[in-house]
């Protein structure tokens, strides 16, 4: 919340935001009706939008480092998202 609050102390990112409203919603939303949509997110929110983030999409594994011998084969990796 505060990171959204912050940008939009700046013109250019505040009139970014009332375009993108304007055309998604029809109107301008106020600022304590963005915050309380942020508020109103729960956990249960983030993990099912996480596992149908994870379930549609396979994942990517990127390694590096000297010694990888400890990373899990990728197909193992791809099942702990299923």
């Amino acid at each position: 919340k505060n990171n959204v609050l912050t940008q939009l102390e700046s013109r250019l990112v505040l009139f970014e935001d009332l375009g993108r409203q304007i055309l998604t919603y029809g109107k301008r939303e106020s600022t304590s009706v963005l915050t309380e949509k942020i508020h109103s997110v729960t956990k249960q929110d983030l993990q099912r939008l996480m596992q149908q983030a994870a379930s549609n999409h396979p994942p990517t594994l990127a390694v590096v480092g000297e010694d990888v011998s400890r990373v899990p084969p990728y197909e193992e990796l791809a099942q702990w998202f299923r």
